[in-house]
């Protein structure tokens, strides 16, 4: 499995899943963040986990945009 993830992957990420994701990255596109599992990557449902996530800081409605910086 390569590149961005796409049906069925995302049906796995459903409320109350557990996904683990070996090899993943966040690319920037656009300004939103997209996840990305490379070619060695795995994703993979387990049992539901026992913790809360914390809604209040969500990454993903920021839009980013990349700042070159030259040195002198």
């Amino acid at each position: 499995m390569t590149g961005f993830l796409f049906p069925p992957y995302v049906d796995l990420m459903k409320e109350g899943s557990t996904v683990i994701l070996r090899n993943a990255k966040i690319d920037m596109f656009k300004g939103s963040m997209r996840l990305a599992v490379d070619k060695w990557g795995r994703v993979e449902v387990t049992e539901p986990a026992d913790f809360t996530v914390k809604e209040d800081n969500n990454l993903s409605l920021i839009e980013y945009e990349l700042v070159n910086v030259v040195e002198e």
